[in-house]
C-alpha cells in the first residue's frame, strides 16, 4: 500500500513492514487505542508536495491513499469511479497563527490583541476551502465546535467587522518600534503557504515591517524551538494547525501558559493556568463547562495564539482499499488492499 502526504514528516519516501510476530490486543481498535490488527504487509509513505502530481498518481493507481487533497481537486477526484473521497474527521482542524511571547512586540499583550482585532478568519479559510462555505466555521476561541466544552465567551474580539484603526492604536500602545516581524510560513504545505502570504499582507496593513521566512515545515519546527531573538535566528510568528480533537479539552500545548510550551511561543499566564487547574479539578460536566467558559475568556484576553478558523479536510483513496476508518488522521491498522 502506498500512502501520499504533501509535507515533510517522513521524508521523500519511507516504508514500514509488518512485524509478523506482533500480537494485537483482543479488542477493536479505537483511534490510537485498542487492538491494532495490521493487515498490509508493507506501507510506503511518499511525499508529493505538488497536489496535481499526487492527484494524477492516485487516479492512475500509482498510489493508494492520499492525505489532504486540495478541495479544488475534490470534484475531479469524485468523478473517478475508482476513487473514494470523504471527510473523515467532522471535528475538523483549526488554523493557528502563533506568536512569540518572549520578545517585542508580542511580549506585550496589546500587540497580540491588535492581531486578533485585525485578522479576518474567512480570508484565511477561503484559500483552502474555496467557495464551499460548508467546509469552514469561525473559531471564536480555544475549544472545538461540537465538543461539550465549546464556548464563545470572550470571543467578541474575533467577531464582526475588522477594525484596523483600533488594531493600530493597540500596536502603538504596545511600543512597537518598527522592527521587522519575522513570520515563518511552510512553503511545502499549500494552505500554510497561503496563510503566510496573507499574514504578511495583514502586517503591512498594520504598518508593520515584514520579514517572511518562506521555508519548509521541517525548518519551521526546528527554528520555532529557538529562544534566540528574532533578528538572530529566532522568530515572531509562524503558521500551523491542530486537529480539532486536540482542543476538545484544555490539554494542548497551545493551551499551556506556564512558560514552557514551544508551540505557543512560551506563553506565561497565571490566570490561564488557574482556570486550566479549575477544569482539571471539576467533578461534574457543568463545572467543567463553567471553567471552560472562564478559561476561554481569559485565554483570549491574554491571546495565547490567534485562531484562524475551523476547516474540514478530505481524504482520498482507491476502491481497492478496505478497512479505512474515520478519525482525525490516517489509521493504518485494519486497512488492507484487494489484489
Amino acid at each position: 500500500m502506498r500512502f501520499v502526504r504533501s509535507d515533510w514528516v517522513h521524508g521523500a519516501r519511507s516504508a514500514f513492514e509488518r512485524f509478523a510476530d506482533y500480537v494485537p490486543r483482543a479488542e477493536e481498535a479505537s483511534w490510537m487505542a485498542g487492538g491494532k490488527r495490521i493487515v498490509a504487509d508493507r506501507i510506503e509513505w511518499i511525499t508529493m508536495p505538488d497536489p496535481a502530481t499526487a492527484a494524477a498518481a492516485l487516479q492512475n493507481r500509482e498510489v493508494d491513499w492520499w492525505e489532504v487533497p486540495l478541495p479544488d481537486l475534490v470534484p475531479m477526484l469524485r468523478k473517478n469511479r475508482n476513487v473514494v473521497v470523504d471527510i473523515q474527521d467532522r471535528l475538523g482542524n483549526i488554523g493557528i497563527l502563533a506568536m512569540n511571547h518572549l520578545f517585542p512586540p508580542f511580549n506585550d499583550v496589546r500587540a497580540r490583541r491588535a492581531i486578533l482585532a485585525a485578522l479576518n478568519q474567512e480570508e484565511y479559510m477561503r484559500p483552502f476551502v474555496g467557495d464551499d462555505a460548508s467546509l469552514w466555521k469561525p473559531q471564536p476561541g480555544y475549544f472545538t465546535h461540537g465538543s461539550p466544552l465549546y464556548t464563545e465567551q470572550g470571543g467578541e474580539i474575533l467577531k464582526g467587522p475588522r477594525n484596523l484603526d483600533a488594531a493600530k492604536r493597540l500596536l502603538a500602545e504596545s511600543g512597537y518600534a518598527g522592527e521587522p516581524i519575522v513570520c515563518m510560513a511552510a512553503q511545502d504545505i499549500p494552505h500554510y503557504k497561503a496563510w503566510g502570504d496573507m499574514t504578511a499582507d495583514l502586517l503591512k496593513r498594520l504598518d508593520m515591517k515584514v520579514e517572511l521566512a518562506a521555508v519548509d515545515w521541517g525548518t519551521v519546527v526546528a527554528r520555532r524551538a529557538q529562544k534566540n531573538p528574532p533578528a538572530k535566528g529566532g522568530w515572531h510568528m509562524y503558521l500551523t494547525a491542530i486537529y480539532g480533537v486536540d482542543w476538545v479539552f484544555p490539554t494542548s500545548p497551545f493551551m499551556q501558559a506556564n512558560g514552557t510550551a514551544v508551540a505557543n511561543g512560551w506563553t506565561k499566564s497565571p490566570e490561564v493556568e488557574a482556570e486550566v487547574a479549575a477544569w482539571f479539578g471539576a467533578k461534574e460536566l457543568e463545572e467543567e463547562k463553567s471553567a471552560a467558559r472562564r478559561l476561554n475568556e481569559v485565554a483570549l484576553n491574554e491571546v495565547l495564539c490567534a485562531p484562524l478558523g475551523t476547516y474540514l479536510r478530505h481524504f482520498a483513496w482507491t476502491k481497492d482499499l478496505t478497512g479505512v476508518t474515520q478519525g482525525p488522521l490516517p489509521f493504518f491498522w485494519g486497512v488492507g488492499k484487494i489484489v
